[in-house]
């Protein structure tokens, strides 16, 4: 079945150390319409990689690439030449979990307002509380009678 979308990427290892993406695309040119060719390159050096992709527009063209320059000499390199691998989810390794998850409060979670009114009575400043209040009456003070004996 064809894909809807397919490209028609082609990989293409062991190419000369000089060769440009222009030349790459030159190369497939022959097998149908090229939409890009392109080399890697070391994202630290900026040198070349000696591989690259070539998009050609249709499945059938990038197969005919692929069966005509697998194995071909360019200037003394044996071409290999395949259908590009795209990576899928399933190739990709399973991601560990993230641990054992809780489960939710059983109670209803309180409101923010009430929390609040609970913290203040609970966590009041020493500041906020009234001194006592003296009795209004006059107490006389005097000494109490020794005991002897």
């Amino acid at each position: 079945m064809r894909s809807q979308h397919f490209r028609g990427n082609v990989f293409v290892a062991n190419l000369p150390p000089e060769y440009s993406d222009e030349q790459l695309a030159e190369a497939f040119d022959s097998f149908g319409i090229v939409l890009s060719a392109s080399i890697a390159r070391d994202p630290m050096t900026g040198r070349r990689l000696r591989y690259g992709f070539v998009d050609i527009a249709t499945e059938r063209a990038a197969k005919l690439a692929v069966e005509s320059m697998n194995g071909a000499q360019v200037e003394g390199y044996n071409l290999d030449v395949r259908i590009s691998e795209r990576p899928t989810a399933t190739k990709r390794p399973p991601r560990p979990a993230a641990g054992p998850r809780r489960p939710p409060p059983r109670t209803a979670p309180r409101a923010s307002a009430d929390l609040a009114d609970e913290e203040e009575a609970s966590f009041a400043p020493r500041a906020r509380l009234q001194p006592r209040r003296q009795p209004s009456f006059q107490v006389e003070r005097r000494s109490l009678p020794r005991r002897s004996g």
